[in-house]
């Protein structure tokens, strides 16, 4: 286990990052195995977990897939989903966060992201 986030919008919902560049969710009622379907793989080695700081987004987390980049993850109805991807870090994507300030009437999110060896962060819309 790398990453374990609790999900501010749905209780007892975690998000668990693992070297085998897995997300699982799982119900802490009942800790001992991994809610069906919430598997995904990320690839790369799941670094960071962050949920989305809006409630409308309650299903999404970004992840920092150490040797894969960043990516969005949609856990809702049906499997979860690699729904984006940023690429453009040169090095291990170790750091990344929401910003916590909602934007009216707009799509996307604020998100930064950084990597430690290439001395880098990012900002972006997700």
């Amino acid at each position: 286990m790398t990453s374990i986030q609790s999900n501010p919008h749905i209780e007892h919902l975690i998000a668990v990052g693992t070297y085998d560049s897995k997300v699982r969710l799982f119900d802490t009622r009942y800790p001992q195995r991994a809610i069906q379907n919430s598997e995904v793989e990320v690839g790369g080695g799941a670094w960071r977990v962050k949920w989305h700081p809006d409630a409308k987004r309650k299903h999404d987390a970004l992840v920092a897939c150490m040797y894969d980049g960043f990516k969005i993850v949609h856990f809702g109805e049906g499997p979860a989903e690699v729904v984006q991807r940023f690429d453009d870090h040169t090095s291990i994507a170790y750091g990344a966060d929401w910003c916590r300030k909602v934007i009216e009437n707009a799509a996307d999110t604020v998100l930064a992201t950084c990597s430690f060896y290439d001395h880098s962060l990012r900002v972006r819309l997700g």
